[in-house]
């Protein structure tokens, strides 16, 4: 028994999963799978990762510091552990971060994965054909259960930066930060606004307009939001996270450690989309050829960058100027830093599994077309996991997102690796100013 779940372990961590087990055991697991949900399910999850590395990147660049103002600290409430009292509360706060996740994204008020998995597991028996069924099942579920969460922090985080007041959009469960409550008097004079379509319209038609009609993730990332419709932060604002980070670097190398810093990022983020973009099959020789040059021209630059990059990191490092003022803005920095880091760490096993779902996913996606997404949905509607066949013009949009689907992929994993690695950097910088603390106690 344990050689044969060892044997199904290290098959599902291999490129194409499905039909690897169903090669070893010659069980037809994947004739109950449905193209059209396991396509939902794919998309749902990057798109929450597009839309999680755009707020992210709404954090970094344009939530202004202020030592006085919380917010910081709130976003990281959602993942600490609630307090004596607080319990209930808490779950309240989930439920209602559950059915914003709702209006943003559609898969939610439409699809039960649950019942898409029982689906799957069919009338098979015997000890191979389950652990067979359950390893699919854990990996379906692995990867939707960490895009619920990853939608529930997208919310918690959207609208603790956004105008509305804290408390507005959810009851806030936690006391240790002053809120409103959710239908207030207060609140009511606080609506959705045209202008602020980040927080007014649904993120999945945002994102849907983006990736196909305005030219992709750079597009989306590229969107403009108006302080107007941003946080009105108390106190004396600092400027935004990036602006007041390098404020923290000696003098003599400020402005040069920014611009590195900037140039890597977007190197990474080319650099990995090229990576994913080979992976793709039915590539002509010229493209691939193409390809291969542009990879290896970038890993030359990345090096490059990265050299330079450690060279004004330990120039910071050995010429750190600590005092109580710096020591406190990277403590801030950090809270952050830490809400970030934390969110890829949560769902960075889902990815790797999406991944290799994905690379099963891509050659039967290959062959879909709209007769194929018209019948694969009514089947859902007919088996109870979707409450309706879909609209046509969702099959429509998925049609659409079949063809761009290996370029968004690509493009999106290889933007949020390169988001996760910088962060990395501006948080090993603030944890070595953070900790100058205890020195100057001590003087």
């Amino acid at each position: 028994m344990k050689k044969i779940i060892w044997v199904f372990a290290a098959l599902f961590v291999l490129s194409g999963c499905m039909k690897a087990i169903e090669s070893a055991t010659g069980i037809q697991i994947t004739q109950n799978t449905n193209p059209v949900m396991e396509l939902e399910m794919d998309l749902v999850f990057l798109d929450e990762l597009a839309a999680l590395t755009k707020l992210n990147q709404i954090i970094l660049e344009r939530v202004p510091i202020s030592l006085d103002d919380p917010w910081p600290s709130i976003l990281n409430d959602y993942s600490a552990k609630p307090r004596e009292g607080e319990a209930a509360r808490y779950e309240a706060y989930k439920d209602c971060l559950s059915r914003l996740l709702k209006q943003d994204f559609v898969f939610y008020s439409v699809y039960d994965p649950g019942q898409y998995f029982k689906v799957l597991s069919g009338n098979a028996t015997g000890v191979q054909a389950l652990l067979a069924q359950g390893l699919i099942a854990a990996r379906n579920t692995l990867i939707m259960d960490a895009a619920e969460e990853m939608g529930r922090k997208y919310e918690h985080g959207k609208w603790v930066i956004s105008y509305y007041p804290l408390g507005c959009k959810c009851m806030f469960y936690s006391q240790r930060f002053e809120h409103l409550a959710a239908g207030s008097g207060e609140c009511r004079q606080f609506g959705d606004r045209a202008d602020c379509p980040f927080f007014s319209r649904p993120t999945e038609d945002m994102l849907y307009e983006y990736l196909l009609e305005k030219g992709g993730l750079d597009a989306w990332e590229d969107l403009k939001i108006s302080p107007d419709c941003l946080r009105v932060v108390e106190g004396e604002t600092l400027g935004p996270f990036k602006t007041v980070y390098y404020t923290l670097f000696p003098d003599h190398i400020r402005d040069e450690a920014a611009g590195v810093d900037a140039d890597l990022e977007a190197t990474e983020t080319e650099f990995k989309s090229v990576q994913e973009r080979l992976k793709e099959k039915d590539l002509s020789s010229a493209e691939e050829s193409r390809l291969e040059k542009e990879e290896e021209a970038l890993e030359a630059a990345l090096e490059e960058l990265i050299v330079v990059q450690k060279k004004l990191y330990e120039i910071a490092l050995s010429t750190l100027e600590p005092t109580p003022e710096k020591i406190a803005i990277a403590k801030k920095l950090l809270e952050i830093t830490r809400f970030i880091t934390e969110g890829f760490d949560e769902i960075s096993t889902a990815m790797f599994a999406l991944t290799v779902k994905m690379t099963d996913d891509m050659i039967v996606f290959s062959q879909m077309g709209s007769v194929q997404i018209n019948e694969g949905s009514v089947s859902l509607a007919n088996k109870g996991v979707s409450s309706q066949p879909m609209p046509q013009k969702r099959a429509s949009l998925l049609n659409k997102r079949l063809a761009s689907l290996p370029v968004n992929y690509a493009s999106v994993l290889g933007y949020a690796m390169s988001q996760k690695s910088l962060v990395s950097e501006y948080s090993d910088y603030l944890e070595a100013v953070a900790a100058m603390e205890e020195k100057l106690r001590n003087q």
